[in-house]
């Protein structure tokens, strides 16, 4: 059998249904080997970044082993931004580099190139994967197969690579007798012990404002039944990080909202008054918790669900009781040896809880004749979409933050963004990934102005494929996270974010045109949603460029208080900009807890 035949075979074998990439002299065995299969889906994309996106967002949306084929020197160099946002949110992906062959590569010798295009790719990946190897051995080719599958998919998955040799990809081999991999036993830490289910049980039964806080890691181990059973039978309240935000719809009775430096006011609350902060699969990163750390839930008491022990070592959120285990097997034994019995939260943290709720709500619409705000496309978006859409955000900053803050996922929705990476020009290959992983769901991309150049040559690929992806562009003017910025610390020099810094944006209408896509476009606010239900009832692919307010704020964020020395100084999470009347913030904080100097 033909080596990449072997390839197509195992990766099929194990689950493996596209393999997204970009044709070059060193794959071509590969991309042929895949055709002829009839097994898996090529995908073609016209940029490598492109491609790597792709496949982690198919890897998330069906929450299996998704594949990319890139060719050596500039195709790998070009994947690496969406390995890395493989690796920042832990997706198991393969990505298998073709390279020169191996007797033109420079491995161990003491020179920079030999073979065309030739570069010694693994130690470039090694950072970004949980194993990276160049095969030179045509023997070894099921061995490491295996062990890079088996360590994309267990434990705390990740992206692996794998760089094939020309000569090598051509060679014939016997596949009953290569030899395998034998996998270590599977760490204990997946698992919780028992001391720790009871340590945590005693914690919530003394709980009186007790709140869960769930992360990505519980969608990446398909933990939402055993989630939603948790929260529901121990009347919990939850917040969910941008990962996790489609555990549970966004209208649940105990859904109090996302938190965050960008986040929801009303999550923000309750995070900071509750006295027990449960958190399974968040590794608390720095937008969640902001910079503040010794003040984030600080009258709480915090347990850290987390499957990398590192993640726990290395934590800047001084945690009560850390707990390495799987998301969904810590619940599982959880409810499996405590009674049913609820929390004995007080009523007075429902009542709290039932105003962080009222906190949630975007800022209310904009006056008629003013500019479209942001808020109300996506809020009206959100209102027309169905309970079966996929909804893939762009990683450019206002698009994430209004979407993040204002989106009301319904039941059966996904939602999906690189969080970790938040990278502009993600959310086009991304909505190719997720359609096809998702079964070709309908698929809303949301995307910004300025983050739809940077990966914009992937309107071909969804025009060539006529995928049901409709792509909605928020037209601001370009970066308007960045002028928001600029506006309050650098007395509004807008370089690089708007035309007069020196950076132009095209009219998405007439590229889309000449794409061959259908396009709609909304200029005023009563058109909003007429022309928005029209985007969406349009059969295959769509463009909707809607022109939104350049100088909308982001409505609430993270509030400053500027020193006499002219730096500026963050609040605590709860205390977001626009600044609540005192009385009211009073009112809504329940805990007992002391502020900072300088934001009493």
């Amino acid at each position: 059998m033909k080596l990449t035949d072997y390839v197509i075979r195992f990766l099929a074998d194990h689950g493996v249904t596209h393999v997204f990439g970009l044709t070059g002299g060193a794959v071509v065995h590969l991309f042929d080997s895949a055709n002829r299969s009839g097994r898996v889906q090529t995908v073609f994309h016209h940029h490598e970044q492109a491609a790597a996106f792709a496949a982690q967002a198919c890897a998330r949306a069906n929450r299996r082993l998704a594949a990319c084929f890139v060719t050596t020197g500039p195709g790998v160099t070009n994947a690496i931004t969406g390995l890395a946002a493989a690796w920042l949110d832990s997706v198991p992906c393969i990505y298998i580099s073709g390279q020169t062959r191996l007797a033109h590569t420079t491995r161990g010798k003491k020179i920079r190139q030999l073979g065309t295009q030739q570069l010694d790719v693994i130690p470039l990946v090694q950072s970004l994967t949980k194993y990276a190897v160049m095969v030179e051995d045509a023997r070894s080719i099921r061995q490491e197969l295996e062990k890079a599958v088996h360590l994309a998919t267990t434990g705390r998955p990740g992206p692996v690579w794998l760089d094939l040799p020309l000569d090598l990809q051509w060679t014939d081999i016997d596949p009953d007798t290569l030899p395998g991999f034998t996998p270590d036993a599977e760490p204990a830490a997946s698992s919780p012990t028992s001391q720790q289910i009871a340590a945590c049980a005693e914690l919530l039964a003394h709980a009186r404002r007790p709140l869960v806080l769930a992360g990505y890691g519980a969608v990446r181990a398909m933990a939402q039944r055993a989630f939603t059973d948790f929260v529901e039978r121990l009347e919990l309240p939850f917040v969910t990080t941008w990962g996790a935000v489609d555990l549970l719809p966004t209208h649940h009775p105990l859904n109090l909202g996302r938190p965050g430096i960008a986040g929801q006011r009303g999550a923000n609350l309750a995070v900071q008054n509750c006295d027990l902060l449960l958190v399974i699969g968040s590794h608390l990163n720095i937008p969640v918790t902001g910079t503040m750390f010794q003040s984030f839930a600080r009258s709480a008491k915090i347990v850290m669900v987390d499957i990398d022990p590192e993640e726990l070592a290395e934590r800047t959120i001084p945690v009560h009781l850390p707990i390495a285990a799987d998301a969904r097997v810590f619940i599982e034994q959880f409810l499996a040896a405590t009674p049913a019995a609820p929390a004995p939260q007080s009523d007075e943290w429902r009542d709290a809880c039932a105003g962080y709720k009222r906190h949630l709500v975007p800022p209310p619409p904009a006056a008629a004749g003013d500019p479209i705000s942001p808020y109300d496309y996506v809020r009206t978006l959100s209102e027309l979409s169905a309970e079966n859409d996929v909804v893939v955000v762009d990683g450019g900053g206002t698009n994430v933050y209004v979407s993040f803050q204002t989106f009301a996922l319904k039941a059966g929705q996904r939602m999906i963004l690189s969080t970790g990476l938040c990278s502009m020009g993600s959310g086009l290959p991304e909505a190719i990934g997720a359609c096809y992983g998702s079964g070709l769901r309908r698929t809303l991309c949301l995307s910004g102005d300025g983050s739809m150049q940077l990966n914009i040559q992937e309107l071909q690929t969804i025009v060539h494929h006529q995928l049901p992806i409709k792509i909605f562009i928020s037209a601001n003017g370009g970066y308007l996270s960045i002028r928001q910025t600029q506006k309050e610390f650098l007395a509004g020099n807008y370089v690089g974010s708007r035309d007069e810094g020196g950076m132009s944006l095209p009219d998405y209408t007439r590229v889309a045109t000449a794409y061959g896509l259908p396009v709609f476009e909304i200029k005023e606010q009563a058109d909003l949603r007429e022309i928005l239900q029209s985007a969406l009832a349009q059969p295959g692919p769509a463009v909707c460029v809607v022109h939104t307010s350049p100088v909308q704020e982001l409505i609430p964020r993270q509030g400053f208080d500027r020193r006499a020395d002219g730096t500026f100084a963050p609040r605590p999470l709860e205390d977001m900009a626009p600044f609540l009347d005192r009385g009211e913030f009073a009112e809504l904080n329940v805990a007992s807890q002391p502020l900072p100097a300088h934001v009493r």
